[in-house]
C-alpha cells in the first residue's frame, strides 16, 4: 500500500480543494515543498470527522444548533430573577424562538433524520409538537397575568427537554453536520454521499463510504496495466467511473451532455485522491452569507493559504457584531493591500480572484497595478463601508460597487454620474453624503493615474474644480436664484454623460454671463481625454452639490 500521498497544485478548483484539506487536517501534519503537498495515508484516519468539524468550528455561531442551545441563557436568567422582567417583549421573542427556530428546523426531515443518533430514548418530535404560540389578551388582568406566566413556564419546561437533547456532543456532531452541509458544502458540491437525497441520516458514514474508502481501496489496487488515467493529476485509474458532474457550476453529467469532451470521447475522470480534494473546496473558500471569495495565488501552496486564511481571518475579525457581506470585500481588501504593504511582488502572474455569487463562480485577475490601486485607494475605500442608497426594494452598498467595478477593470463615472443625480433630486432613502460620492472620484482618479491616462497636473485640478463648483452656488445664491441651480445641473449632467464637451462650455458660459463672471481657466484648457474631462466636470458638479453648513451625519442618516 501505498504510504504517502503527493497532490501538485493545479487548476484554481484544485488548489480551492487543497486549501480546503489543509484547513481540514493542519499544515503541520503534512510537507509541503513549492507547488506539491505530500501527507501520509494515516492521515486519512477519522478524516470524515475532521472533515466536519471544520466547518462546524469556523460557522459553529451561524448554526441551526446554536440558535437553539443559545437561549438557555435567557430562560435562565428569567428564571433567576423568578420573570419578575418578564413582560410583552419578553414573550414576543419567546413565540419567535419558537415559530422561526424551533418549529420552523426541528420538523425538517433533514434534522429528523438524525435524531435516532444523537439519542433513539427520546422522541423529540413529540416534545416539539407540544410547544404551542402563548396569546397575550387585549387585557391583562392579575389572574390573566398569573396565566400567562405558568403557559410560560410550563412552555420552559418542554424547551429543557429540547435543549438538553441538542446540547450534547452527539447533539453538536450530527445537527451540526446536517447544517453545514446544506448551508456550506452544498454551495461547491452536491447530489452525491450524504447530500444524495437518497442518503441516511448519519453525513460521517455517508462521506466516509463515498470519498475515504474508495481512496484506501484505490492505493490497494495494482493498476500497472492499467491504459486510463485521472484527468486533474494523470494517475492511472481503472474506470472511467467518476467524473465531475457533482461539482456545482463546474462539473457535467459526461452521459448526457457527450459534447463538452472532445470528439466525444469520454475520458474526463478522476481518481479518488482528487476526488476527495474536491469535497474539500467548500473548506477552501471563505463564505459570507451567500458569497465566498478564493484567492488563487500562484507563488506555491504556503502562500496560497496565507493569503486565503489571512482573509477569512479578517472576514471573522470584521464580522464580530453581525455577518455582514459587504465585509467580505473589506476584508479581501485588507488582505491584498497588507500583502502589498508587506513588498511582496506579484511580476510572475497576475492573481485570481474566485467569487461566488447567486450560486455560480467569477473570476476576476488582480494585476499589480490593481493591488496599487487598492493600496492608494485604502482610506476613501474605507469611508463607503456604511454608504446606501435603495432603487425600489434593492439595496446597493458603495463600497461592494466600488470594489466590483474595480474588479472589473471599470471606471466610476456611471456611478458617480447617477449618485450626484439622485442627491440633487431628491431621492428618498439615500444613506451617502455628496463628499463620499467625492471620495469615488479620488477613487477613480488613482484608477486613472495607473491606466496612465491622467498626469499629476490633471489630478491636482479636480480639487480647484470642486471649489470652483462650491463658489459658483454660493454666487448664485448672493443673487437669490438658487432654483436656477436645479436646471443647470441637469444639463451639465447631461453633457457629461454624453461626453459633450461643447454643451457643457455652452451651459458653462452662459451660467457665468449671468453671474457676471469669467469661467475658470480650468474649463479653458484642453482636455487631454474624455475621461479628464469627465472627472473635471463632475468634480465641479460635486461642488455644486455641496450643501452648505449641512450638519455632518456621517452617511448614516438619511439626506435628502
Amino acid at each position: 500500500m501505498q504510504t504517502e500521498i503527493e497532490i501538485r497544485a493545479n487548476e484554481w478548483l484544485q488548489n480551492a480543494g487543497i486549501v480546503g484539506f489543509l484547513n481540514i487536517v493542519g499544515k503541520e501534519n503534512v510537507r509541503i515543498d513549492g507547488q506539491s503537498l505530500y501527507f501520509p495515508t494515516e492521515l486519512l484516519e477519522n478524516f470524515e470527522t475532521k472533515y466536519f468539524n471544520y466547518f462546524i468550528k469556523e460557522y459553529k455561531e451561524t448554526l441551526v444548533w446554536y440558535k437553539i442551545v443559545s437561549y438557555k441563557e435567557k430562560m435562565e436568567y428569567y428564571r433567576a430573577e423568578d420573570f419578575a422582567s418578564f413582560d410583552e417583549k419578553a414573550l414576543e421573542d419567546l413565540n419567535k424562538y419558537i415559530k422561526d427556530v424551533v418549529k420552523f428546523y426541528l420538523t425538517k426531515s433533514n434534522y429528523i433524520k438524525v435524531f435516532e443518533l444523537i439519542d433513539s430514548k427520546v422522541n423529540i418530535n413529540e416534545w416539539v409538537k407540544k410547544l404551542k404560540k402563548i396569546i397575550l389578551p387585549e387585557k391583562v388582568t392579575a389572574n390573566g397575568q398569573k396565566e400567562i406566566l405558568e403557559q410560560v413556564k410550563e412552555t420552559y419546561r418542554y424547551l429543557d427537554v429540547i435543549i438538553s437533547f441538542c446540547d450534547t456532543d452527539k447533539g453538536l456532531k450530527y445537527l451540526g453536520a446536517r447544517n453545514v452541509s446544506y448551508t456550506i458544502i452544498k454551495k461547491s458540491w452536491s447530489g452525491v454521499s450524504f447530500l444524495n437525497s437518497q442518503a441516511g441520516g448519519d453525513s460521517y458514514k455517508e462521506y466516509e463510504d463515498y470519498f475515504v474508502k474508495p481512496l484506501l481501496d484505490y492505493l490497494n489496487i495494482d493498476l500497472s496495466k492499467t491504459k486510463k488515467c485521472c484527468f486533474v493529476c494523470n494517475r492511472p485509474v481503472k474506470k472511467l467511473d467518476l467524473d465531475f458532474s457533482f461539482m456545482n457550476d463546474v462539473g457535467f453529467d459526461k452521459n448526457r451532455k457527450r459534447s463538452h469532451v472532445w470528439d466525444f470521447n469520454l475520458d474526463v475522470a478522476t481518481c479518488p485522491i482528487c476526488r476527495l480534494i474536491y469535497s474539500c473546496v467548500p473548506a477552501g473558500f471563505t463564505f459570507v452569507q451567500d458569497q465566498g471569495l478564493f484567492v488563487n495565488d500562484s507563488f506555491g501552496i504556503n502562500k496560497l493559504c496565507q493569503i486565503n486564511n489571512q482573509i477569512h481571518n479578517s472576514i471573522w475579525h470584521f464580522n464580530k457584531n453581525g455577518i455582514n457581506v459587504t465585509n467580505s470585500y473589506q476584508a479581501l481588501v485588507a488582505s491584498l493591500t497588507m500583502e502589498k504593504e508587506n513588498k511582496r511582488h506579484y511580476e510572475l502572474a497576475d492573481i485570481q480572484l474566485v467569487r461566488y455569487e447567486n450560486k455560480h463562480y467569477s473570476f476576476n485577475l488582480l494585476s499589480k497595478q490593481m493591488l496599487y490601486i487598492l493600496s492608494d485607494s485604502k482610506s476613501s475605500l474605507q469611508k463607503l463601508i456604511h454608504c446606501n442608497y435603495k432603487e425600489g426594494n434593492l439595496s446597493f452598498n458603495l463600497y461592494e460597487e466600488v470594489i466590483n467595478l474595480l474588479m472589473n477593470n471599470e471606471n466610476m463615472f456611471r456611478v458617480i454620474h447617477k449618485l450626484i443625480l439622485y442627491k440633487q433630486t431628491k431621492v428618498k432613502k439615500l444613506y451617502y453624503r455628496i463628499e463620499d460620492v467625492a471620495n469615488i472620484l479620488e477613487i477613480n482618479k488613482n484608477y486613472l493615474k495607473e491606466k496612465n491616462i491622467m498626469t499629476e497636473n490633471e489630478q491636482d485640478d479636480l480639487w480647484i474644480a470642486q471649489r470652483c463648483g462650491e463658489q459658483f452656488k454660493k454666487a448664485y445664491g448672493i443673487k437669490h436664484s438658487e432654483n436656477k441651480i436645479i436646471g443647470i445641473t441637469f444639463k451639465l449632467l447631461n453633457a457629461l454623460k454624453l461626453n459633450d464637451k461643447n454643451s457643457f462650455m455652452d451651459i458653462l458660459l452662459n451660467s457665468y454671463s449671468y453671474l457676471g463672471k469669467p469661467v475658470p481657466k480650468i474649463f479653458m484648457s484642453t482636455f487631454s481625454s474624455a475621461e479628464v474631462f469627465k472627472s473635471i466636470g463632475y468634480s465641479f458638479m460635486i461642488g455644486v452639490s455641496k450643501e452648505i453648513n449641512k450638519k455632518d451625519n456621517g452617511g448614516k442618516i438619511d439626506e435628502k
